[in-house]
């Protein structure tokens, strides 16, 4: 059984067709092959995350320094071949001199458990002290969990579209 746009096929078929309607068919293949590649997918979710994603992520960050280097990057080396990095990726080193927005958002999002320091005395052990912990204060997931269903349905509409154009 074959399925077309939500209507089922059944039973045994044929698709007759010429020499030169199949070399038109193989030609438009060839084009929609050329014109989704890597580097189009990459950007096309870039796109959408920046118009969807960031301004989510953003909105929810307590936190108006790490609201600075919320981004997208489509860096191989980060987000691997087709796909895109989204959240804290840059880093400001003179708003971030000893703790980077990257590390500094993973304390922000998880949290911290309590910890604790040893107290000494010459050179001995003398007790331990609490350093407090944190309690996390998510914005990147709600973020992403609220709009990424959007930003898929996006890009797979952005792609259809490049389909049928260059069919």
């Amino acid at each position: 059984m074959a399925r077309i746009r939500g209507h089922s096929i059944t039973g045994d078929f044929t698709i007759k067709t010429d020499e030169t309607e199949f070399n038109e068919a193989l030609e438009s293949f060839e084009r929609m092959n050329k014109s989704i590649d890597a580097r189009y997918l990459k950007n096309t979710q870039a796109r959408v995350a920046r118009r969807e994603m960031i301004p989510e992520m953003k909105r929810q960050s307590k936190s108006v320094s790490i609201t600075k280097v919320i981004g997208v990057t489509t860096s191989k080396k980060r987000a691997g071949e087709l796909g895109v990095k989204v959240g804290v990726i840059n880093n400001d080193e003179n708003e971030f001199p000893t703790f980077s927005a990257p590390a500094l958002a993973s304390v922000l999002e998880y949290g911290t458990a309590e910890r604790y320091r040893n107290l000494k005395r010459l050179g001995f052990i003398t007790g331990r002290q609490s350093t407090g912990s944190m309690p996390s204060a998510k914005f990147l997931r709600p973020a992403w969990d609220m709009t990424a269903p959007k930003l898929m349905d996006e890009v797979e509409r952005l792609v259809l579209n490049r389909i049928e154009k260059s069919a």
